[in-house]
């Protein structure tokens, strides 16, 4: 028997089992990795948000304070209006005026959209707070469902994982590549075995003479249907184990039942 392909089938019946145990956590998994990406895209937009508002206000200021100083001037500038003697005089002051009256019209103006739209990113960062507030709870219940369904199931996983690390250092390089390349290509399903002449995989027919090599256990196959590796009776046998019969209850069975 080919001990590198018994190996092989004890690798995909392990291979399995680990693929049952991950499919019986259910979708929690990736829903809990996908609520995390979620969370820190938020979270991000919401410092965005408290950036831009504090930038914001503190241009705001910044604005009101300079109006501040122009509402002076321009007060300054129209009492210098009349103590002016030339016209000369008269026309840099009325110049000056306009300059900054205009100046303090459109920070006015400006501190006065600024306003508006500081309060409508608040209203924004406020929403975008309640949700990360709630993402964080929903998250955390998740996470504590998630720890415990794998704490039920990671001792059996480790144990698994331990006979997999064992089983690869066995397996000859050409028959691992082959299977690394199947088993992705194959839902998981790389290395079967044959069953009455057929393909444990698709259960599509093998050539007699095939089925005839494959019975000494020392080589497989590759299924034409389906592509993937067929392995001979000795190697399932060694490691499944001689099938359990099934026996059906007849008539005659049934009528002594009942005489009883």
């Amino acid at each position: 028997m080919n001990e590198s392909l018994l190996h092989l089938y004890e690798l995909q019946k392990i291979d399995s089992q680990l693929d049952e145990l991950i499919e019986s956590r259910g979708e929690l998994p990736e829903r809990v990795e996908e609520m995390r990406r979620t969370l820190d895209t938020q979270r991000t937009e919401v410092e965005t948000l408290r950036k831009e508002i504090a930038d914001m206000e503190k241009r705001s200021r910044e604005m009101t304070d300079e109006s501040t100083e122009l509402r002076d001037k321009v007060e300054k500038y129209k009492a210098q209006q009349f103590d002016v003697k030339t016209t000369r005089e008269y026309d840099s002051i009325t110049f000056q005026l306009e300059d900054s009256s205009k100046r303090l019209n459109q920070n006015l103006e400006a501190v006065g959209r600024m306003g508006i739209q500081v309060e409508q990113l608040k209203v924004e960062e406020q929403a975008l707070t309640t949700d990360v507030e709630n993402l964080e709870r929903d998250l955390k219940e998740s996470e504590a469902a998630l720890k415990e369904i794998l704490a039920e199931t990671q001792n059996e996983e480790k144990d698994l994982a331990k006979k997999r690390e064992g089983l690869i250092k066995q397996i000859e390089a050409v028959h691992l590549s082959m299977y690394n390349r199947v088993r992705p290509a194959k839902g998981g399903l790389a290395v079967v075995p044959i069953k009455n002449g057929v393909c444990g995989g698709c259960f599509n027919a093998i050539p007699r003479q095939l089925v005839l090599e494959l019975k000494r256990g020392d080589r497989h196959t590759v299924c034409e249907y389906c592509g993937r590796i067929v392995v001979g009776e000795p190697i399932s046998l060694a490691v499944d184990g001689e099938p359990v019969p099934v026996t059906y209850a007849t008539d005659d069975d049934e009528s002594e039942s009942g005489d009883e």
